[in-house]
């Protein structure tokens, strides 16, 4: 498990760790079980640094400097992601060209109305939770949402297809035991649940039906994954996940 959690820390972040893990593409595979609990972990992480601005500055501006934060750690792993599928999926060709403008490293408008739009409805959606959420909740929601970002992209790897070449850097996803992503699934939904209860839960669920038809639509469209679009869909999921709790406090208060 340690391992693991150095693999991914090194993968998915801007932490250096200098410990050479061996056969890396084999451990990615046969950890998938973790990578719920690293991303939880990191989120923890990241609440304590934003929970530091608490005792100066108002919740909204708390969740706001969450998300600058993340972007510095991370390095806006997934963000660069979500712009190229933008860019592809609304360029309106076909597949291979779609490929093609993904791995093209310069941003396109749609790219950047994508990052936009991002990072309008997470911000606004945080702040008007922050209203209702008490300091130590708001704070559970900063590790919640990191979280989900790999709960979302551990979902796709469910019988996955790779729709890039076959020395792509995402072949190390494919041919994940189900058992595995299970697990990882099983983690989320107990911290959750502790958290947010059923509010918590259902939004969950719309993690799992949104990756359902966002699933059908890529392999629709390109007949398979690529990186760009398993990381786009782990740049949406707290946005999903945001928006349905939004709605669920709404609708249970």
């Amino acid at each position: 498990m340690f391992t693991a959690l150095v693999l991914f820390t090194q993968f998915f972040t801007k932490l250096n760790i200098p410990i050479a893990i061996p056969e890396p593409t084999n451990k990615f595979r046969s950890s998938i079980q973790y990578l719920t609990l690293f991303s939880f972990l990191l989120g923890c992480l990241e609440a304590g640094i934003v929970g530091l601005f608490m005792f100066i500055l108002p919740k909204w501006l708390v969740w706001i400097f969450y998300w600058i934060i993340d972007g510095l750690i991370t390095g806006g792993f997934h963000l660069d992601a979500l712009a190229d599928t933008a860019d592809g999926l609304f360029s309106s060709r076909q597949p291979a060209k779609i490929l093609d403008i993904m791995k093209d490293s310069r941003i396109g408008t749609m790219g950047a109305l994508a990052l936009i739009y991002y990072y309008i409805l997470a911000i606004a959606l945080g702040i008007n939770l922050a209203r209702i959420l008490s300091p130590w909740c708001l704070l559970a929601l900063v590790v919640t949402c990191t979280m989900v970002t790999k709960t979302g992209l551990s979902l796709l790897f469910y019988r996955m297809v790779y729709a890039g070449k076959k020395n792509g850097l995402s072949v190390i996803w494919l041919h994940i035991a189900p058992w595995r992503i299970v697990i990882a699934q099983i983690f989320s939904v107990i911290i959750i649940g502790w958290f947010f209860s059923w509010s918590g839960l259902i939004s969950y669920g719309l993690i799992i039906v949104s990756a359902y038809f966002y699933r059908r639509k890529i392999v629709q469209i390109l007949g398979g994954f690529s990186g760009d679009t398993l990381g786009a869909f782990a740049s949406l999921t707290p946005v999903i996940f945001l928006f349905c709790l939004n709605l669920t406090f709404q609708l249970l208060r």
